[in-house]
């Protein structure tokens, strides 16, 4: 088999980053090698096993995917417990250690400014969440309540096609709510973070959670803001909780939203 270079993470190269265990594959041993101001955590691959028609399987496999995509986080994790770190995508492969280096080499500039902005900064993730069917419920109440009078005065039939209308309507109120409460998040969240990125929403079958999300995104944010932020997403939790609305705060993170593209 060919023997390939996995990139799991950049760092600065003072301190040296202390680094222990193996790769993905629970085989090769993680290494540090320094280019120029920058450090990368490595460790050897089969190259079969990410190029060419023998990769492809592989690359479709959860059962294979999972446990080396695990590891790669762990690695990353260890040497953000360290300082600043540029996680990579999970999959980066390089024929050689100098062609590994030859990236390292053209962006130092980019890579320490990156890491001089992230220093005692961390990814986290907000994501909002609604019970859209009590939302519709309570909205739908609010509605049929407002047009109470009206409704008492119609026949069975005019009547039933007026709530049939209300009804309708709510979807609409609904929507128009949630852009409301999600603006209340991102102002709560703009004024707390360094950076913001807006992040795909995510259906409840990723989720694993009855209720819907309609809020998602990455926080840069100073170590010193947790409890702030923290204490801010509680209050709002027990402001809504009632509307069924809620915030999840979770981190932290590697940067992975906010490192530059290389």
């Amino acid at each position: 088999m060919s023997t390939g270079i996995y990139l799991f993470c950049l760092t600065p190269a003072e301190p040296f980053p202390e680094i222990a265990g193996t790769g993905i594959d629970g085989e090769h041993p993680l290494f540090v090698e320094i280019t120029g101001e920058v450090a990368a955590v490595l460790a050897e691959v089969h190259l079969e096993d990410f190029t060419g028609p023998e990769a492809q399987p592989k690359m479709e496999d959860l059962a294979w995917i999972g446990p080396r995509a695990l590891r790669h986080e762990e690695v990353v994790l260890s040497a953000m417990e360290q300082g600043p770190v540029l996680p990579v995508r999970f999959g980066t492969v390089f024929s050689s250690l100098t062609a590994a280096a030859e990236p390292l080499r053209q962006r130092q500039d980019i890579l320490m400014k990156f890491f001089r902005e992230t220093i005692d900064k961390k990814e986290w993730t907000l994501k909002g969440y609604v019970d859209r069917p009590q939302a519709r419920s309570r909205m739908t109440a609010v509605r049929l309540a407002a047009e109470k009078e009206q409704l008492a005065g119609l026949s069975p039939g005019k009547r039933y096609f007026l709530e049939q209308k209300i009804k309708g309507a709510v979807d609409k109120d609904v929507a128009k709510w949630l852009k409301e409460m999600e603006r209340d998040i991102l102002t709560i969240a703009k004024k707390m973070s360094v950076e913001f990125s807006e992040c795909r929403l995510q259906s409840q079958d990723v989720t694993g959670r009855n209720e819907e999300m309609f809020f998602h995104g990455a926080l840069l944010l100073p170590d010193a803001s947790m409890e702030i932020l923290e204490g801010m997403a509680n209050e709002w939790n027990k402001r809504h909780e009632a509307q069924g609305l809620s915030v999840e705060l979770s981190g932290p993170w590697p940067p992975y939203h906010f490192a530059p593209v290389l």
